[in-house]
């Protein structure tokens, strides 16, 4: 897993993924369902990903990661969250972490499975109850996207760059 400094010390009090209180529906309802895939090989979880994809992709692998970043970005439902900031950053991180293994293990049976990634982004700064978590899924093509390959320079975020190699180090010590 790649992270940087705020994601390090956001995952040092996360909850273990499969503890918690679990998903919302409409998460839980897209991390269920069967990942979809494009004419031009565009992956989505909850299904096929919109027709527009289709016209946005590029041939090359930086082109297809970007247009899957951009329909692959996933609000993670927060609201029951706010009431207590005290507790906000765990929480919402480990309800993103939560949605991100969970899409990443039904895509297990995919051919691709092992080259699927999830990025998981949780704002940091002093507005952190309006930015929230946001989850994004691509597929590795030969390198990160330019915009994941140094995550230190993000200081108003904590990201965290995930794979299925990566689920059991996030689950609880048994």
């Amino acid at each position: 897993m790649i992270t940087n400094e705020h994601m390090r010390r956001l995952l040092d009090t996360a909850t273990p993924i499969s503890g918690g209180e679990g998903l919302p529906g409409p998460l839980q309802e897209i991390a269920e369902a069967a990942w979809g895939r494009g004419a031009s090989g565009v992956l989505s979880p909850g299904g096929p990903p919109p027709a527009w994809t289709e016209a946005e992709a590029g041939a090359g692998p930086e082109e297809l990661m970007r247009t899957e970043l951009e329909v692959n970005d996933f609000k993670i439902d927060d609201e029951d969250l706010v009431p207590d900031p005290d507790s906000y950053l765990r929480r919402t991180v480990s309800r993103g972490l939560l949605f991100a293994s969970a899409c990443l293990r039904r895509a297990a049976d995919l051919p691709e499975a092992g080259r699927l990634r999830a990025v998981v982004i949780t704002g940091v700064d002093d507005d952190f109850l309006t930015h929230g978590t946001t989850v994004k899924f691509f597929l590795h093509r030969g390198g990160l996207p330019s915009r994941y390959q140094d995550v230190e320079r993000y200081i108003l975020e904590g990201i965290a760059v995930l794979g299925p190699d990566d689920l059991p180090s996030l689950e609880p010590a048994r």
